[in-house]
């Protein structure tokens, strides 16, 4: 029997080229692909991000529209309230400090998904410059007003003005404006007024402070004067810089949200 060997030729190194070139252009195409769908996820991620960024920004437009109706109230009461004191040489103190706004209201800023579109890179994937520009800018106004009502106007309010108030006001004044809201009887108040227990106590409460009056006079009005007037009055002021603080960052949220809004559509 006739045996026939099949005889193997070398490959010729064209064919090596075309082969690698094949194999090259595979990986390549296979690396693009991935890239192009990785930028694709990016970009669909920012946009949702932009998305609820803006949703954010709506809610604190909302809350600085309070923030600053609330704080324009209150600062008129403040100014009222030392021009009665510097009106009067006798003063009926339940009447002052029912007046007299004792709180303050604190601007928290909402920007949890900047923080988080800034720490993932996701900035980058807004092409609009004007859009991204009036971003940043609103973002820092926001944290500004944030900073002035919270570190400078809050932490005064809570701590030296309200130990000089405390200071001067009795403690039937007192006891009369801790029970107030519960005689009232509604809100989140009714819900704390369920027994007949916690109405007596209250009752029991207002009975030891009602149709009690105070008044002041002579040197202890001087002094509490010298004392409330400086107070009084940081306190106006601080209150009327987070306001300003406070529209110029309602002012940039809405021109964002104005534009963001024209653009989508």
């Amino acid at each position: 029997m006739e045996v026939h060997h099949h005889s193997h030729h070398p490959k010729k190194w064209k064919e090596y080229f075309t082969e690698f070139f094949m194999l090259f252009l595979a990986v390549s195409l296979g690396f693009l692909a991935e890239n192009i769908r990785e930028h694709y996820v990016e970009q669909e991620r920012a946009h949702e991000l932009v998305e609820s960024f803006m949703h954010d920004v709506q809610s604190n437009v909302v809350l600085l529209d309070s923030l600053i109706t609330n704080d324009r109230n209150a600062i008129m009461k403040n100014d009222s309230s030392m021009l009665y004191l510097m009106e009067n040489t006798m003063v009926e103190l339940d009447s002052f400090f029912n007046f007299l706004p004792v709180s303050s209201y604190r601007y928290l800023n909402n920007n949890e998904t900047y923080d988080q579109m800034k720490s993932s890179g996701s900035l980058r994937y807004i092409k609009d410059t004007v859009l991204l520009r009036k971003i940043i800018k609103y973002n820092n106004a926001s944290k500004a007003a944030e900073f002035r009502s919270v570190t400078q106007e809050f932490e005064y309010v809570a701590h030296e003005y309200i130990d000089a108030i405390q200071k001067w006001m009795p403690g039937e004044i007192a006891i009369k404006r801790h029970v107030r809201p519960y005689l009232i009887n509604n809100g989140a108040y009714k819900d704390m007024m369920k027994t007949d227990d916690d109405r007596n106590l209250m009752a029991r409460l207002h009975q030891f402070s009602e149709n009690k009056k105070f008044y002041l006079t002579g040197e202890s009005l001087i002094a509490m004067k010298k004392e409330l007037l400086p107070v009084i009055s940081r306190k106006a002021f601080l209150m009327s810089a987070s306001e300003k603080y406070m529209l110029t960052t309602l002012d940039l949220a809405k021109d964002l949200l104005e534009y963001y809004n024209k653009e989508k559509h």
